[in-house]
């Protein structure tokens, strides 16, 4: 990583006078670059997010007659040093700003800080880094979310019912407070175990199975997922659709398809779209405008989706990953 940020240094230096008469083009044509990156190119979720991106470019750049291009550098989540890269990359591709998810596997405060050096404006999504001062950060309630699914489940419990969690193994300020929020609902009582897995459909699904195996007593009446990892694929479930009350908390759109065949009851969805478009507003609006937000912090809710509700969302998912 020190040799990628010399070799940007350098590099940076050379286009510096290429900068300013960029600049220069940006204020008299009003034309912005922005990027996002997120943790895993792959994931709905992060498609999603790019899709408020773009849509918030699309709409502003009307209403103030400028053109913003919204471009995407999520890796794929098994390269190394994958968003240091992603950020290198939109310094080569001369960007305004940038929208970034950081991942909690990468030191990223070397290089986000030669990225402010040379102006530009950084938004974080879902948590911050440290030392770094962002244009804004967009957070999202995790423990409401454990709350929300911690109620689910409760209704759908029999009298003294026990639940199991599923986790990740792999440590997280996320998934602890959706943690808290679950166990805040639920109490240590109604809990029967947790177990914890690697973030990945075929793990967590060998996690619950051997939960499941190992539970000769049948004292778990229901399942509560931190996460959907062992719904990111062909059901494989060790029990049958509507034999057992299931709630998570939703980041990919196949879990919609759980919920259709009667394995799941209710998810906690965050605001994905939204993510992206308040994002991106901030950034057009900061570029172009000289606004910047009047707080550094914002907090998006989720919503509950049952069936209630799981028509609009899983038309909101058509619509995001249109």
């Amino acid at each position: 990583m020190n040799k990628a940020i010399v070799y940007i240094i350098s590099l940076l230096v050379l286009l510096n006078f290429s900068s300013a008469l960029q600049a220069q083009n940006n204020e008299l044509l009003g034309s912005y670059k922005i990027v996002f990156i997120g943790k895993d190119k792959e994931s709905s979720k992060y498609k999603a997010v790019f899709s408020g991106v773009k849509d918030a470019a699309k709409s502003l750049g009307k209403e103030f007659s400028i053109e913003v291009e919204a471009i995407e550098f999520s890796p794929i989540h098994t390269q190394s040093e994958a968003q240091s890269k992603a950020i290198i990359q939109s310094f080569l591709k001369n960007v305004d700003g940038i929208i970034l998810s950081p991942s909690e596997k990468e030191n990223l405060s070397s290089i986000l800080e030669l990225t402010q050096f040379y102006q530009k404006e950084v938004v974080f999504l879902e948590q911050n880094v440290d030392s770094i001062t962002p244009l804004l950060t967009i957070q999202s309630d995790e423990f409401k979310a454990g709350q929300l699914i911690g109620k689910a489940i409760l209704k759908k419990l029999p009298t003294q019912g026990r639940v199991a969690i599923l986790t990740s193994s792999e440590p997280s300020p996320i998934f602890e407070d959706r943690m808290r929020g679950v166990k805040s609902i639920l109490g240590y009582k109604r809990i029967e175990t947790i177990v914890q897995t690697k973030p990945d459909y075929k793990s967590a699904l060998k996690s619950i199975k051997q939960a499941e195996d190992e539970d000769v007593n049948h004292h778990i009446k229901g399942w509560v997922f931190l996460d959907d990892w062992a719904l990111r694929g062909m059901p494989d479930l060790p029990w049958q659709p509507n034999s057992i009350p299931l709630v998570t908390i939703q980041s990919s759109v196949t879990t919609n398809l759980f919920y259709d065949l009667g394995y799941l009851q209710s998810m906690a969805l965050h605001p994905f779209h939204d993510w992206g478009y308040q994002a991106s507003k901030a950034l057009i609006e900061k570029l172009f405008k000289k606004q910047t937000p009047d707080s550094t912090m914002m907090m998006l809710n989720p919503i509950l989706v049952n069936w209630k509700n799981i028509e609009a969302s899983e038309a909101d998912w058509k619509q995001w990953l249109r």
